[in-house]
């Protein structure tokens, strides 16, 4: 997401449901000899991503350096799965 400032960027996570909103606004303004213009762009984006009901959702992290959203969602301990041993 280059050019989106961290602080445009909202990540919400409601039933089972990742949701990444972001919006970038950009003003340009040229002032030549002979003209002069200026022209404001904006623009909005939301994804969203279904998970099954085995995320931990009170450990997902997220992290935002140089236009790089990295976001860690870890499964709950249940759903890792464990050795049984056999008698």
């Amino acid at each position: 997401m280059p050019g989106i400032p961290k602080e445009k960027v909202e990540i919400e996570f409601v039933n089972n449901q990742l949701r990444i909103h972001a919006e970038k606004e950009e003003e340009r303004e040229n002032n030549g000899k002979k003209h002069h213009y200026s022209e404001i762009s904006y623009g909005s984006f939301t994804r969203t991503y279904n998970f099954p009901k085995t995320i931990n959702s009170n450990d997902i992290k997220a992290d935002y350096q140089n236009g790089v959203l990295k976001i860690t969602i870890p499964k709950s301990e249940e759903s890792k799965g464990r050795k049984i041993k056999i008698n």
